[in-house]
C-alpha cells in the first residue's frame, strides 16, 4: 500500500471521531439555543439518548430517525476504526483502555457483541470489535439496523414524555443566554484546570532527585 493511502487509512478514524466529538461538544454548549428553534439540528450535532428524549418529541419522526441513526452510527464507526488502527482515544482510556478492549475482543465474544449492537452500542463494544478480526462490512450489517432500532425507541419514548419535556425546552429557551455563557465558562475552566494539572505533573516529574552527599565510601 502506498504511503499516502496508508496514512489516510490511519487518519480517517481520528478525523471522523474528533470531528463528531467536537460537534457534540458544540451541540451541548448551544443546546439551549437549538432545543426550541432547531431540534433536528441539535439531534444531528449530538444524537445522544438525552438529547433525543429532550427534543425528539418536537421533531418530525422520520427525519429525526434518519439523522439520529446516521450520526450515531458514524460515532460507532469512528471508534471501530480507532481500535482497528490501534489508536486509543481519551474515552477508551476512561473505560479501562486496553484491558477492557482485550477482554471483550476475544474470539468467543465477537458474535455476542455483534448481536448486542442491535440493542445498544458503546465505545468499548465498538473498540473490541475493531481490535479483533471482524470485517467492517459485517460490523455495519449489525450496526445500521441497531442504530435505527435504538433511535426509533428513543424517539418513541420522547413522544410519550413530550408534555413534560416541553416545559424543560421552554425553560432552556428562557434561560438560553445564561446557560450558553455558563457552559462556555465551564468548558474554559476545565481546559485551564487540565492545562494547569499537566504543567504541575510535568514539573513534578522533571524535578531533580536530590541525593545525600558523602565520600566515595558513602560514609559521613
Amino acid at each position: 500500500m502506498p504511503t499516502g493511502q496508508r496514512l489516510a487509512h490511519r487518519l480517517w478514524p481520528v478525523l471522523l471521531t474528533g470531528s463528531l466529538l467536537g460537534l457534540g461538544a458544540l451541540g451541548l454548549a448551544i443546546a439551549p439555543a437549538l432545543a426550541g428553534r432547531a431540534p433536528l439540528l441539535l439531534i444531528a450535532l449530538r444524537p445522544t439518548w438525552a438529547i433525543l428524549l429532550l427534543v425528539g418529541g418536537s421533531a418530525p419522526f422520520v427525519p429525526a430517525l434518519l439523522v439520529a441513526a446516521f450520526f450515531r452510527a458514524l460515532v460507532d464507526v469512528g471508534y471501530f476504526g480507532l481500535a482497528r488502527n490501534n489508536i486509543r482515544s481519551v474515552l477508551l482510556r476512561r473505560l479501562g483502555g486496553s484491558r477492557l478492549v482485550t477482554a471483550l475482543a476475544r474470539p468467543g465474544t465477537q458474535t455476542p457483541l455483534l448481536w448486542f449492537c442491535l440493542v445498544n452500542t458503546n465505545a468499548a463494544v465498538d473498540a473490541a470489535l475493531g481490535a479483533g478480526d471482524v470485517p467492517m462490512r459485517r460490523f455495519l450489517r449489525f450496526l445500521i439496523p441497531g442504530s435505527l432500532l435504538s433511535a426509533a425507541l428513543y424517539l418513541t419514548a420522547a413522544r410519550a414524555v413530550a408534555p413534560w419535556m416541553r416545559g424543560a425546552v421552554n425553560w432552556l429557551d428562557a434561560h438560553m443566554t445564561y446557560l450558553v455563557l455558563g457552559g462556555l465558562a465551564l468548558a474554559l475552566t476545565q481546559a485551564a484546570a487540565r492545562g494547569g494539572l499537566r504543567r504541575w505533573r510535568s514539573r513534578r516529574g522533571g524535578a531533580p532527585v536530590r541525593r545525600p552527599r558523602g565520600n566515595g565510601n558513602n560514609t559521613p
